[in-house]
């Protein structure tokens, strides 16, 4: 005990620092602007569930080389410059990411203390989404939309009676079930999801209706259409909006939105 006062009291300026540092971190991670770290997976149930915007603040040079799919890039920089941009996500669910999570929760924490709300960081960053096996893209995207609107109503028989009814049976953890899902959201295209990892009577009804035991398995009204493979097939071949029942949706541009493995 005594040799470890004598060591304290010889390097006090190592000490103050080291208080000062996690009284910080603590202040950040408890205080008023705390920021909720969540882990990869959990960041991919935001993404699909609430329509969360994801920001990289990586460099240039690191984006390029692959990003979460329609990921906004900001890097950590020049985030002061793009808080305007981003004021119209202010009430929106908001996931940052960097390589490892230290940059993205400096940014995460600004975020916080003007104002945003639902600001979350992937805790191991990028690092982490290629330890869980998530899928990554070179392709500049398209972000959600903020505060997604309710669909308006389609004063044309036509139209209405052309959107079909999509049904996605899912699981946790599976990145081929983010691509189907980003995919359809993408086009902007309503569907119901079924987590068969929950319900083994729903995981029975899918096996019984598709004759498939893995997950996803897609439905477009009463057609079952595959899993991933078999829809990202259709979207090359240009025949996936056609089925949805889409309307003035441009092929080229489906495929830019759409997950790349």
């Amino acid at each position: 005990m005594q040799e470890l006062s004598n060591f304290v009291s010889g390097n006090w300026e190592l000490f103050l620092a080291l208080t000062i540092i996690l009284f910080l971190l603590a202040r950040t991670w408890y205080g008023p602007s705390a920021v909720v770290m969540v882990l990869a997976n959990e960041a991919v149930q935001l993404i699909n569930h609430k329509d969360a915007l994801v920001v990289d603040v990586r460099t240039e040079k690191e984006y390029k080389e692959g990003h979460v799919m329609n990921a906004l890039h900001i890097p950590l920089g020049k985030l002061d410059a793009h808080i305007q941009e981003l004021q119209a996500y202010k009430n929106s669910a908001i996931v940052m990411v960097c390589r490892s999570g230290a940059r993205s929760a400096q940014a995460a924490t600004k975020l916080k203390k003007l104002g945003f709300t639902d600001v979350h960081n992937i805790g191991g960053g990028m690092l982490a989404w290629a330890r869980d096996n998530l899928p990554t893209t070179t392709n500049v995207g398209k972000p959600p939309k903020p505060n997604k609107p309710e669909p308006e109503n389609v004063e044309s028989g036509d139209d209405s009676e052309a959107k079909k009814t999509v049904l996605v049976y899912s699981t946790d953890e599976c990145s081929s079930c983010v691509r189907v899902i980003e995919l359809l959201k993408a086009k902007d295209v309503d569907f119901d999801e079924i987590r068969i990892d929950q319900d083994a009577d729903k995981r029975k009804e899918m096996e019984t209706r598709s004759g498939q035991m893995s997950a996803p398995q897609i439905f477009i009204d009463d057609f079952h259409v595959g899993g991933c493979d078999e829809m990202c097939a259709l979207e090359d071949k240009g025949e996936l909006d056609a089925m949805l029942g889409l309307q003035d949706v441009s092929t080229e541009d489906s495929k830019q939105q759409g997950f790349v493995a």
